[in-house]
């Protein structure tokens, strides 16, 4: 009787230790990796309306920037910050505060200049040019070069981030000295002499360009090819070069500039030209047929 219960007991304890080696083991739970969230869409850019009475066309702007406001805001005859009253909360500053361009008095026709020695001198401002942010836009520039040459490549402004992004200046790949970049590619903008003042107006829409030299046509309806994503240009314009890939620094004056978040009419365009014209002695050039055009027409 003890030997069968022995056995008995000795089954019983084979069994259970059988049991709990055949358990399957735990299995952890399956992890479920969360959905990447959504990149907020660009949110549009504020513009400031100016006061009754300006002397520019008053809604829609972006930037303003004139070479009176960057003596005034000059630390040691340096251009560490650029801005003006009448646009709040937008600044050019110093892409390096240590190269920071010089400002200089009575430079042109009694006006003040921010003047950049084609070294290593450029501005970085606050407001986005590229196609995402300024669909539409015009960027009036009054500027002087002290050379003409097509090489080394400067620019006057850009956000160029290697793609030929919105940008001006001075080229080798055009055929004309002074080009545009149109995003696929380098087109002949107009002429340049150096030591000569400019009044440039630089018409922008997504697929389109046009621009105006000293009261001139000189690319209508340009096609333009610029990216429609974020990453497709730098989210800065740049003032004195063309952003951060390639730099090309400007060599010479720059004035004033200013930036509207849309088109001008012509009549608004006019307005702008005559202004700037009267204050850095500018002779506009338009032909008859030109300003019949921008009394009575609109884009």
């Amino acid at each position: 009787m003890k030997r069968l219960l022995g056995v008995a007991l000795v089954l019983s304890l084979f069994g259970c230790h059988k049991t709990e080696e055949t358990a399957p083991p735990p299995q952890p739970a399956a992890e479920t990796k969360a959905a990447p969230a959504p990149k907020p869409a660009p949110q549009p850019q504020t513009a400031a309306t100016l006061p009754a009475g300006s002397p520019i066309p008053g809604n829609g702007v972006l930037l303003w920037l004139t070479g009176d406001d960057a003596l005034v805001s000059a630390t040691n005859g340096k251009v560490e910050t650029w801005k003006n009253a009448s646009v709040p909360n937008v600044t050019a500053k110093a892409a390096k505060p240590e190269q920071a361009p010089a400002v200089a008095p009575n430079a042109l026709n009694g006006h003040a200049t921010v003047q950049f020695d084609g070294t290593d001198q450029m501005l970085m401002t606050s407001i986005d040019i590229s196609p995402v942010r300024m669909p539409e836009g015009t960027v009036i520039t009054v500027f002087r070069s002290k050379t003409a040459d097509k090489s080394p490549l400067r620019k006057v402004y850009g956000d160029d981030n290697g793609d030929y992004d919105r940008a001006i200046g001075l080229d080798d790949r055009g055929d004309k000295n002074f080009t545009l970049f149109s995003g696929s590619g380098v087109e002949g903008y107009f002429n340049l002499e150096a030591d000569k003042p400019y009044i440039v107006v630089d018409e922008y829409s997504p697929k389109e360009f046009s621009g105006w030299v000293n009261g001139n046509p000189a690319l209508t309806k340009l096609a333009a090819a610029w990216g429609e994503k974020p990453e497709d240009s730098l989210p800065h314009m740049y003032i004195g070069g063309t952003g951060t890939s390639y730099s090309e620094y400007w060599n010479g004056d720059i004035a004033e500039v200013i930036v509207y978040g849309r088109t001008l009419t012509d009549a608004e365009r006019t307005q702008a030209e005559d202004y700037l014209s009267k204050k850095y002695g500018v002779t506009l050039t338009r032909t008859a047929a030109a300003t019949a055009t921008d009394t009575t027409a609109s884009h």
